[in-house]
C-alpha cells in the first residue's frame, strides 16, 4: 500500500510524541502492508506546521527507519485546513502539495457545501487537483453526496479513510463511507494514522472488508494503483 494521509511525524500535530512513537507507528504499518508513506502533518490555525520543522523531522526519521531497519519510504507534504486552502498565499501551499500536483485538504465535520467548489476553483489557477479527505466525516456532503460528482467532474479526488470504515468516527460516519465505496465515488484509502496503538489494526481491517466487499482489484485501485498516480512511485 501506498499511503497518503498519515500523520507519521512527531512532535508537529496531532500524530505521535516522540521519536520512539514514530518508528512504532512506521513499524505497525510496515507490517499491515504499508511500504510508502505521504507524511501529511496538519497545516492549520490549530497547527501551522512549519515547513522547515517537518522536514527536519523527516530527514531524522528517514535515518530511523535505516537504522531499525524498517522498510517504508518517505515523502512530505501536508493536511491542509479548508480555511487555509483558500486564504493561504500559494507559496506556502505548493510546498506543501504531493509531487507538485495534488493538495490534500480536509473536509470537517461543520465545513460548508460551497467550499468544494470553491476550493477546485482556486487550486485549479496553479494546476493544482485537490484530493479531498475523509469526505465522510462531512455533514453538507453526507446531505449532499452530489456536491462530491461535480468536484470529481472537475478534477478532484476524494479519499476515505481506514477508521471511518472501522467505525473509529460512530455508525453514521462509517454507514457513509461505505455509500460512497458503494457509489464508486472514492478514489483513495488512507490510513489517517496518528498513533501506533490502533492504526495498522483499523487499517488492516478496512482492507479485509474492503476486498470481501468489492473484491482485491478495487482494493489495489484504492491503496496502489491511484496512489501510485500521486506520488509516482510504482504500482
Amino acid at each position: 500500500m501506498i499511503d497518503t494521509h498519515c500523520h507519521l511525524l512527531h512532535s508537529l500535530d496531532d500524530g505521535p510524541r516522540t521519536e520512539r512513537d514514530s518508528v512504532e507507528l512506521a513499524r505497525k504499518l510496515a507490517a499491515a502492508g504499508v511500504r510508502a508513506v505521504v507524511c501529511t502533518p496538519h497545516f492549520s490555525r490549530r497547527y501551522p506546521t512549519s515547513l522547515a520543522s517537518a522536514r527536519k523531522r523527516i530527514s531524522e526519521l528517514e535515518r530511523l527507519l535505516i537504522e531499525a531497519p524498517i522498510s517504508v519510504s518517505l515523502s512530505l507534504a501536508a493536511e491542509i485546513s479548508p480555511a487555509f486552502a483558500v486564504s493561504e498565499p500559494m507559496e506556502n501551499l505548493l510546498p506543501r502539495s504531493i509531487d507538485g500536483r495534488f493538495l490534500l485538504v480536509e473536509l470537517e465535520p461543520d465545513t460548508a457545501a460551497a467550499f468544494l467548489a470553491t476550493a477546485v476553483d482556486r487550486l485549479a489557477g496553479e494546476r493544482l487537483s485537490p484530493v479531498f479527505a475523509h469526505p465522510e466525516r462531512c455533514r453538507s456532503v453526507r446531505e449532499q453526496p452530489r456536491l462530491l460528482d461535480e468536484a470529481r467532474a472537475a478534477g478532484a479526488l476524494f479519499q476515505v479513510v481506514a477508521p471511518s470504515l472501522t467505525g473509529r468516527w460512530g455508525r453514521e460516519v462509517g454507514v457513509a463511507a461505505w455509500k460512497l465505496l458503494d457509489a464508486g465515488v472514492v478514489d483513495l484509502l488512507g490510513s489517517d494514522s496518528h498513533r501506533a496503538s490502533h492504526a495498522a489494526a483499523h487499517l488492516e481491517r478496512a482492507m479485509a472488508l474492503i476486498t470481501e466487499r468489492y473484491g482485491g482489484h478495487i482494493l489495489a485501485d484504492l491503496t496502489e494503483r491511484v496512489p501510485s498516480r500521486l506520488v509516482g512511485v510504482a504500482a
